[in-house]
C-alpha cells in the first residue's frame, strides 16, 4: 500500500537507468564476446609462447575490463561518473596484485614445502601413477 503523500519513486525515472540504452548493453556485449573469442583462439591454437601469450592476454584483459566498464556502466570522464571511473582505475591495479601475488605463492609451493629428493633415494609409486 503506497502512502499518497510519499509516492513511490519511478525506478526507471533514476538518472543511471536512463542513461542506459540497449545499443550500450548490445554492443558491450559484442565486444566481450568477439575480446573473449580472441583470448580463447590464442590459447587453443598456441599461436604464441608461453610468456608472450600471458602478456598478450593480460593486455586482453584489460581492453575487455574496459569494454565492459565503458558499454555496460556507462563509466567515463565527465563530471557525474570521474569518482567511479577513478575508484575503477585505482581498484584494478589492487586486483591484478592479490591474482599475481595468488598465483606467485602457489607456484613457489612446491619448491618451499616439498623435500629435496636425496641422492640414493627413490620415490615410490603411488597407485595413481
Amino acid at each position: 500500500m503506497t502512502d499518497p503523500h510519499h509516492p513511490e519513486p519511478d525506478p526507471l525515472a533514476h538518472p543511471e537507468v536512463r542513461q542506459a540504452s540497449l545499443g550500450g548493453y548490445v554492443l558491450g556485449y559484442a565486444l566481450t564476446v568477439a575480446l573473449l573469442g580472441v583470448g580463447l583462439f590464442g590459447t587453443r591454437s598456441h599461436s604464441l609462447p608461453p610468456e608472450p601469450l600471458l602478456v598478450a592476454l593480460s593486455i586482453l584483459a584489460v581492453f575487455l575490463l574496459l569494454a565492459q566498464a565503458m558499454t555496460f556502466f556507462g563509466l567515463n570522464f565527465s563530471r557525474y561518473h570521474v569518482w567511479k571511473t577513478v575508484s575503477l582505475v585505482l581498484t584494478v591495479p589492487l586486483f591484478i596484485l592479490s591474482i599475481g601475488l595468488t598465483v606467485w605463492m602457489f607456484h613457489a609451493l612446491d619448491t618451499v614445502t616439498m623435500m629435496p629428493e636425496m641422492p640414493g633415494m627413490s620415490i615410490q609409486p603411488t597407485t595413481l601413477q
